[in-house]
């Protein structure tokens, strides 16, 4: 059996898609086996590319604001139902720069990514996962879904543009 504290802080990258939320139910899994701090977050990489009006700006936020609301309440379910309790931020700008700040922001030792993302927010295991792995003093560990576990999370959730 592993040390109580090989892990204290664990960040997992969520983004509401189907390859997030298994990430999040290992993360949670870990975290509730080392008794760790788990963290999730979400990063929004960008504005309308050009904003004629003020109110696009506005628009473009609420239906932002309403869909981290809703990634945040399916994140802290599915950590609950293993065992871990969650706390979530948002943060905006290049994906894997927020990620690595984050990581030394709050100390983590281990950072937990979806092997596929939604491809505006950028969780995938392509640049992200890369440049996070290069650029972090954490571990990082790629959750990859099974065909079956892919079905179910694809059928419920169905990635739509925020």
């Amino acid at each position: 059996m592993a040390p109580a504290n090989m892990h204290r802080v664990i960040v997992v990258g969520v983004d509401g898609s189907a390859g997030g939320y298994p990430a999040v139910a290992e993360a949670a899994e870990i975290a509730k086996r080392f008794n760790a701090d788990l963290l999730a977050l979400s990063v929004e990489e960008g504005m309308p590319k050009v904003p004629t009006l003020m109110d696009e700006v506005d628009e473009f936020k609420r239906k932002k604001d309403r869909y981290f609301a809703e990634v945040t309440i399916e994140a802290k379910r599915i950590a609950g139902e293993h065992g871990a309790k969650l706390s979530h931020e948002i943060r905006i700008g290049d994906a894997a720069l927020q990620i690595v700040r984050f990581i030394d922001e709050v100390d983590a030792d281990l950072v937990v990514l979806g092997y596929k993302g939604h491809s505006r927010l950028a969780l995938v295991i392509g640049t992200t996962a890369q440049k996070v792995n290069a650029q972090s003093r954490a571990s990082v560990l790629i959750v990859k879904p099974t065909k079956a576990s892919e079905a179910v999370w694809g059928g419920i959730f169905r990635i739509q543009d925020p």
